[in-house]
């Protein structure tokens, strides 16, 4: 049931917005919150003030409903600017209001300006700062008035003055406490997608160089350590820049992605693959021995051999790969050594008339 609710108010959230990394998206979450928690306190306090028999204000908080809802709809259409300027101009009559001619100063009902405060410095950006400190400024000087006049709540006793106080207590710290939760949540998921950028190639979704050697580098270490077998093979697409001089370099983009989309799809789902630059791919497989890394490479091989890439054009291009497999011997001390044994029998490969598969012979297990 918690993970229910936390999906709706997550698409609550997000209401309107399609960009999962849109840089203003951590004000647009704040936004959308704002109004939800605004219409919340209206809808509490229609019935409690219906329920005091004391229309007017019912009333009064009915029409503050309605404007939250505009703002939402707002958030919805696309309206952002709209709806970003509302909720403080219609938050800061609410409390005004409300604190001078029904809850009173004791009631502590002003205090909610720090709510506005803190959505002002959240939401408007740095080109928006005049509006900002405006605000910012309003909410401090009506907050001062309501303080310093110090209005008595007329239609409160004492005792209901203190429940108030209470429920402004722990409504300003839920507040804080989401908006807080909302921004670093936000942080993280934008940390978390630009590693994801800095660690994949752009053309083939694939590890990118860094990322791949990053995972030679782990991967080898942990075979040592647990005296594991481990495999390394370099993929090289054969007569790849006659690819390009003949269809182009886009029919050349067309076939890395395909090509690479095809690796992802053969090699085993333990195993690391990335590009490791131009038309050369790394593979790298874990627990497992020449032999074996040798059947799944050919079957590789034999999938891209078979594939049917076709440009727009309805030009197909024939492709085929090369590959070299180099395995951890006892006289292994880095992965470098590995890549480069592998990269000899790539080049064996090569000169034996490609579209082969090479083991490098030093080390058959």
């Amino acid at each position: 049931m918690f993970f229910s609710i936390k999906k709706i108010i997550g698409k609550l959230l997000n209401l309107g917005f399609t960009d999962a990394f849109g840089n203003d998206l951590n004000q647009k979450h704040v936004v959308n919150f704002s109004y939800l928690m605004f219409c919340v306190s209206c809808l509490v306090m229609i019935v409690v003030f219906l329920f005091r028999q004391m229309p007017s204000i019912a009333f009064f908080s009915f029409v503050g409903l309605i404007i939250g809802l505009v703002g939402l709809r707002y958030n919805y259409m696309g309206y952002f600017s709209r709806a970003q300027l509302l909720m403080p101009i219609v938050k800061i009559c609410q409390i005004t209001i409300l604190s001078l001619f029904y809850f009173g100063s004791a009631s502590g009902f002003h205090w909610f300006f720090v709510n506005v405060i803190a959505y002002a410095f959240i939401v408007f950006r740095v080109d928006q700062r005049f509006t900002k400190y405006w605000v910012v400024t309003g909410s401090v000087l009506l907050f001062l008035v309501c303080e310093f006049l110090n209005p008595k709540g007329v239609y409160l006793t004492a005792f209901e003055q203190a429940v108030v106080l209470t429920i402004v207590f722990l409504s300003v710290c839920f507040n804080f406490a989401v908006v807080i939760n909302l921004v670093m949540s936000r942080l993280k998921a934008v940390n978390s997608h630009l590693r994801t950028l800095a660690e994949r190639d752009e053309l083939t979704g694939l590890s990118n160089r860094r990322k791949v050697l990053a995972d030679a580098v782990n991967i080898f270490a942990d075979s040592v350590i647990n005296r594991e077998l481990c495999v390394f093979s370099i993929v090289d697409l054969d007569h790849f820049k006659k690819i390009n001089d003949t269809f182009g370099h886009e029919a050349g983009d067309l076939v890395l992605a395909q090509v690479a989309t095809m690796m992802g799809s053969v090699i085993r789902s333990q195993d690391e693959i990335g590009r490791y630059g131009g038309e050369e791919f790394i593979v790298i497989m874990r627990n497992t021995n020449l032999k074996n890394a040798e059947v799944v490479m050919e079957r590789l091989r034999d999938a891209v051999e078979n594939m049917l890439i076709e440009t727009e054009q309805g030009i197909v291009i024939p492709v085929t790969i090369s590959a070299g497999l180099a395995s951890i011997g006892p006289n292994i001390s880095r992965y470098e050594e590995i890549l480069a044994m592998a990269d000899k029998a790539l080049y064996t490969a090569k000169r034996n008339g490609r579209n082969r598969i090479s083991v490098h012979s030093s080390f058959q297990n």
